[in-house]
């Protein structure tokens, strides 16, 4: 054989066994769910200092996450601990233990050596336990000056407590660092701090710094962790990582002008050279368990703003290389759409075809009547293929209207709704037009309409640029914007307010930061956090472990190189969203996702701009920016570094995901019912759409068998009814009152606005139904109803409920129908909720459970204890806030109040001198502003009262501020006291009780959830006097009302007519002529009303029913009087 061949075969052998054993260090980081050692807020900072290093941090709080599956913890080479978990089970002691001897690296961290007392063994695998500490500033000393886990990490000194250890292990120890005695010291001796020691195959390090930010900012911090971690996973690994960094392309840099530098820093941030996708990708971060896979990149496919797939699974991609400022006369431009397929099953894309081209800044498309919907803006076009060749045939405007002022703040994330309807959001370009005589002026939010056009809806109002909008499995609206707002959740639609600038939308985030895995990110403002949050998109497949399914939302960061996660989860009538990190991380400054959806194989498929210029305004200045560039005609600045010859499109591919190849092309009707039931909610939505397109009368019966199956099979079953016109009556008021709380939301949701469809409404119970999130697509429905007189007495009746007028949501629709507080007779005063009110408790400057909070200022203020007599009002010591240069500051304190609840804010204030700016001394709530604050005093005053009431609008802890200055800058003195925060507690008018007499007999009967009656059947003797009991353990107000043999159909097809006239709710709901024998008030959830009346004379089976309109139905009974 050929010595050549032979060399240049073993050559070829070793590059491929470098490549395969070349990975980046993952570990599984044990973090909790605590401000104490607050892991939440250090993981990330470990995580950026070490991301460019390759070392890459899973994150999980739960010790069940973590240790319950041994092959989940098997696929890191290590496990960092910092947590304070105190148990752990003996299967979790068994799967931990087996890891470490098996070869793996154990990290526990300073209070790590606290955990799981109950496991004895667990202190000797750690090498010693916690016993107790001090704090104070000190440097731990290094003995062991030649191991590698302690080498290149300076001089490590901070603030830390000074952990004292017991139950040591020296087998197998050795002691890298120690900390040496420190007045109060229990012993002379040198404590041992940082030490490293074997177990079977593995390695264990460990270290007692880390206490707080104190110790997790410092870079010799960072460097001791990297190092005790390469240790710690083992030589083998270790290679494996080196042979990794061998073998990825390097970042390189070089020095340009025209990158901005908001963040103000020593010098701008030089401009990092492109990488290759695969290149790339070693740059970035997924979870272990998941594998980046690119499916298309340049030239094939250049910045793609956004993409969709077809009935086939193809993706089309919207490439736009015109944006953002080259907006040409006429619209036409070098823009297109694209149709990139996967013909031989490698996972990658390798057919391309232009659809339609010569588009100007398109932003957005999806299907739709067996065409394309594209977003370009002023318009919404209409594209279709009729003859089969994959090329745009029709081209017309659906609507017209949209804004061009600003290319980044036009429509965008087209999508098909679960209702038939395109949604779609818009930024503060707006959309300002009249679709078939109606118009329509609305911005920053999100809006459908029909995919014909023949209707639009604005329906949800945001704070900024609205660039995400997600609908979850129910068809629930959740968005994210600019500027610190990653996910919104869209509650009530603005129909409901009738033009009234109300709450439709909420930030429900926990938090709008992000967690890059690089410091090298450019911001404009929101520093470290969602400045350009787009999508939200959620896990609805196989794609995604099963806990995530539903649930998990993905929000792209593009100035952080990253994909976040919200857990959105349901909170009262509405829902949380609890930030989750990063599901996809880079230190590529390139990187730049815009768009994450789930695609036709179960995973998620990203866009990736990739592009080292993102920002588009303000355009930068010298005093912010650090140079003065121009503003381009898309109102974005001029940058000669932004590219146009770049972009990707890469697969998340989840390995546990095994979903089968799909395919709805030239599919029967009798396929497409049954994709109605697949697995992937892109398959379901769009065999809905097809069925809805196609109107296929044959398969009307077996969509209405599918309403009887678990949501979400039965939701897309009663939408394509509804969408092809076949959602008979039985079969829709049969889904109103389904055992599926999903089912009866959309059926809500789906009921016509005319008379028949308020019938269907009041006839089910979800006025009151108990799943909250029901009740509010029952109220927002009753809201979209044409109003009358009477709507406004009805829906009064329904705010009485207490549960409905708390909840931030619930309460919104029937304030818009004109609630008021009835029988209403005033308010008194609970207990203070302040802390410390009168400052009688201080530490001798400030009162203890107040802070400082400075707004602006310059010169010298001073915040303190007053003592002396004339200044304080009562007791022993008042507050006294100074300035002299002029401030806006305060003293504050936190308190934690309800959602929809009246409170009173007061205070007593001197004041001596107060000028300038500002609004003086006064009192306000900091998250409130101007709504919750009282008056300002100024000059000199001697004490003076100041009291505001006002409605907090949702739950949450809010902060009480003595504010001087407020909006604006005083100087001068201002004392005050006694602070008072009171709820303000309704008193109602008393129900008239009837005469308190001697009673022949007492029964019971109960209001129960489903409209029901507990008793069907009561029995009394004639002429004798009855007790009767009525309890409302439902959800909604009921009443109990006797009337005259053979009357119920009569006055029950009354009451339903009473609910628009004025005045029926105050005879509750009983019509006039009704032959009344006995009735109750109606009696709100939780309460009882005793009824007290003598039985008729007349023998026979009198009718009791509760004449709450559509209530009659169901709520019916019969009184037996016997002789």
């Amino acid at each position: 054989m050929d010595r050549t061949f032979i060399y240049f075969f073993i050559a070829f052998l070793t590059f491929q066994i470098g490549k395969t054993f070349a990975d980046p260090i993952r570990v599984l980081f044990l973090g909790h769910e605590s401000t104490h050692h607050n892991s939440n807020q250090y993981y990330p900072i470990l995580s950026k200092s070490l991301g460019r290093d390759a070392i890459y941090f899973d994150y999980v709080t739960s010790v069940n996450q973590a240790l319950d599956d041994p092959e989940y913890l098997n696929q890191f080479d290590g496990l960092l601990l910092y947590a304070n978990h105190p148990k752990l089970s003996s299967g979790q002691w068994e799967n931990l233990l087996s890891f470490v001897r098996s070869g793996k690296g154990f990290i526990p961290v300073h209070c790590a050596s606290w955990c799981f007392a109950n496991i004895p063994e667990y202190d000797q695998l750690v090498g010693g336990r916690f016993k107790s500490h001090q704090g104070a500033v000190f440097s731990p000393r290094v003995v062991k000056v030649n191991h590698p886990a302690v080498q290149g990490i300076g001089n490590l000194e901070a603030w830390d407590e000074t952990y004292f250890h017991e139950r040591h292990n020296s087998k197998n120890r050795t002691v890298l660092m120690v900390r040496d005695p420190l007045p109060g010291d229990p012993h002379e001796d040198p404590e041992p701090w940082t030490w490293v020691r074997e177990e079977g195959k593995g390695r264990v390090f460990y270290t007692a710094s880390g206490h707080d930010e104190r110790v997790w900012n410092k870079p010799e911090f960072h460097q001791l962790l990297k190092n005790g971690i390469l240790w710690a996973v083992g030589e083998k690994v270790h290679e494996r990582y080196k042979n990794f960094l061998a073998n990825r392309e390097p970042l390189k840099y070089e020095k340009r002008d025209n990158i901005a530098n908001y963040e103000k820093r020593p010098e701008p941030l030089p401009y990092q050279l492109p990488l290759s996708p695969q290149e790339s990708m070693k740059h970035t971060q997924v979870p272990v368990g998941f594998k980046l896979e690119l499916f298309a990149s340049e030239p094939d496919i250049v910045n793609p703003i956004y993409f969709q797939w077809d009935k086939r699974g193809r993706l089309w991609v919207v490439e736009s290389v015109d944006y953002p400022n080259e907006l040409k006369d006429g619209r036409k431009g070098k823009d297109r759409i694209k149709i990139c397929e996967d013909t031989n099953g490698d996972g990658k894309a390798d057919k391309f075809t232009i659809f339609a081209d010569g588009f100007n800044i398109p932003t957005s498309m999806t299907f739709a009547r067996g065409g394309v919907i594209l977003a370009h803006a002023p318009d919404m076009l209409f594209l279709k293929d009729t003859d089969g060749d994959n090329k745009a045939d029709i081209r017309e405007v659906l609507i017209t209207g949209f804004g061009l002022n600003d290319t980044h703040a036009g429509p965008s994330n087209l999508r098909y709704g679960l209702d038939n309807w395109i949604y779609g959001t818009v930024g503060y370009s707006g959309f300002k037009g009249e679709l078939n005589g109606e118009k329509y002026n609305f911005s920053r939010g999100t809006f459908r309409f029909k995919p014909d056009g023949s209707k639009m809806e604005f329906l949800h109002q945001f704070n900024n640029n609205t660039w995400g909008i997600g609908l979850n499995e129910q068809g629930d609206i959740f968005g994210s914007t600019a500027n610190n707002n990653p996910s919104f959740f869209g509650g009530v639609p603005n129909r409901v307010h009738q033009g009234e600038k109300r709450m439709t939308a909420k930030m429900i985030a926990s938090s709008p930061r992000f967690y890059p895995i690089t410091p090298n990110i450019r911001q404009v403002d929101a520093f470290n956090a969602y400045t350009a949050g787009c999508g939200h998109a959620f896990a609805t497949s196989s794609g995604f472990p099963k806990s995530w399914r539903n649930r998990r939302a993905f929000v792209c960061g593009p100035t952080g190189h990253l994909l976040g996660m919200y857990d959105v989860r349901p909170k009262g009538s509405g829902f949380e969203s609890i930030n989750a990190y990063s599901l996809v991380a880079s230190t590529d400054e390139w990187f730049s996702p815009i768009v994450a959806e789930v695609g036709p194989d179960g995973n998620l498929w990203i866009s990736d701009w990739y592009n080292f210029i993102i920002q588009h305004n303000p355009t930068p200045n010298l005093n912010r920016g650090g140079y003065d560039a121009q503003n381009g005609p898309g109102n974005a600045h001029i940058n000669p570094n932004r590219d146009r010859q770049h972009g990707r499109i890469y697969r998340l591919v989840y390995q546990k995901n095994h979903a089968p190849a799909f395919n709805l092309e030239n599919a029967t009707w009798e396929k497409l019912v049954k994709a109605l039931s697949h697995d992937n909610m892109f398959w379901r939505l769009t065999a809905q759409r097809l069925l809805v397109n196609s109107q296929p009368k044959e398969a009307v019966p077996s969509l209405r068998k599918l309403l009887n199956q678990a949501s979400p099979a039965s939701l897309h079953a009663l939408w394509t009814l509804q969408g092809m016109g076949a959602l008979d009556g039985p079969s829709h008021a049969k889904c109103l009152v389904s055992k599926d709380p999903a089912l009866r939301r959309n059926a809500i949701r789906a009921l016509p606005a005319d008379l028949k469809g308020q019938q269907m409404l009041h006839d089910s119970a979800t006025l009151g139904d108990k799943d909250l999130l029901v009740r509010l697509a029952s109220f927002v429905q009753l809201a979209s109803f044409p109003r009358d007189k009477g709507t406004r007495d009805f829906a009064s009746l329904l705010m009485r409920v207490e549960e409905n007028a708390k909840d931030e949501w619930l309460r919104l629709p029937l304030q818009a129908l004109g609630a008021v507080k009835a029988n209403l007779v005033g308010y008194k005063k609970g207990p203070n909720l302040l802390p410390n009110p009168s400052f009688e408790s201080s530490d001798g400057k400030l009162p203890t459970s107040w802070k400082v909070r400075t707004y602006s200022g310059s010169g010298a203020m001073e915040h303190t204890i007053e003592t002396v007599s004339k200044s304080v009002k009562t007791g022993k010591s008042s507050l006294r806030i100074s300035s002299k240069g002029g401030h806006d500051t305060s003293a504050y304190a936190s308190v934690q109040i309800r959602s929809g609840v009246r409170y009173s804010l007061s205070a007593w204030i001197k004041t001596e001198r107060v000028e300038g700016g500002g609004m003086g001394a006064l009192l306000n709530v900091h998250e409130l502003g101007q709504k919750a604050m009282t008056k300002g005093i100024r000059k000199t005053h001697d004490w003076q009262k100041v009291e505001t009431v006002f409605v907090n609008p949702s739950a949450g802890r809010i902060t009480v501020n003595c504010l001087f200055g407020g909006w604006g800058r005083s100087k001068g003195k201002a004392w005050f006291d006694d602070i008072s925060l009171n709820e303000m507690v309704p008193i109602y008018k008393e129900i008239e009780k009837v005469e308190n007499r001697k009673v022949d007999l007492t029964l019971a009967v109960d209001a129960i959830p489903g409209l029901l009656f507990s008793k069907t059947s009561l029995m009394a003797k004639s002429g004798k006097w009855l007790k009767l009991t009525f309890n409302n353990t439902d959800n909604m107000p009921h009443n109990l009302v006797i009337i005259a043999p053979g009357t119920y159909d009569s006055v029950g097809q009354a009451t339903d007519l009473m609910m628009a006239k004025p005045g029926a709710a105050a005879r509750n709901y009983v019509p006039k002529n009704a032959k009344v024998i006995a009735q109750t008030p109606m009696v709100l959830p939780g309460t009882k009303y005793d009824l007290v009346f003598q039985v008729p004379t007349q023998k026979g089976n009198y009718p009791f029913l509760c004449t709450f309109p559509g209530h009659w139905r169901l709520m019916k009974g019969e009184l037996i009087v016997q002789p």
